[in-house]
């Protein structure tokens, strides 16, 4: 994904691209600002409660129809625990609360994420009922799982906890 920045945020003049701290950046020639293009950090919620895992089939692309864990990207004033915790109940109606950090993965094939963050939820509450960008949520066994997209959910869930190593 490019970032693409054409007019300052401080005065509204046109940017231009200029080499400055080791790459070519938009810079303003009326006020010197300089626009730095800031990671977009998403997290990802391994919920696990009686030997199952919940999962979210996702309604809408990248990954429309398949399953992953429930996910979304982090505000600019919450930590990323509480993000987990936030976009699990958006998307399943569960209240969970963040137990471990689980993993950071960088950006890989697909997705706007630069960063992911992985955490191992437990449910303290609520009623599991998709929502938010979510067109269904569903636990699911060892032995009864659908197709997986989103590398750190294949990873950690797919990979990992199928083979009892999370």
């Amino acid at each position: 994904m490019s970032r693409i920045a054409n007019f300052c945020p401080n005065c509204g003049i046109a940017l231009e691209h200029h080499p400055y701290h080791g790459r070519t950046r938009p810079i303003c020639p009326s006020c010197d600002f300089v626009v730095y293009h800031d990671p977009k950090v998403a997290v990802i919620a391994v919920v696990l409660h009686e030997d199952k895992v919940l999962l979210v089939e996702r309604a809408n692309d990248p990954g429309k129809g398949k399953w992953a864990c429930p996910a979304g990207f982090v505000e600019y004033d919450e930590p990323p625990a509480y993000a987990a915790v936030r976009e699990t109940q958006e998307e399943t109606g569960l209240l969970v609360q963040s137990d471990e950090l689980l993993a950071v993965y960088p950006r890989k094939d697909h997705g706007i994420a630069n960063i992911v963050i992985c955490y191992r939820c437990s449910v303290i509450g609520g009623t599991l009922q998709a929502g938010d960008d979510a067109a269904q949520a569903q636990w699911f066994t060892r032995d009864n799982f659908p197709e997986l997209v989103f590398y750190p959910s294949i990873t950690l869930v797919g990979i990992k906890w199928r083979n009892g190593k999370l």
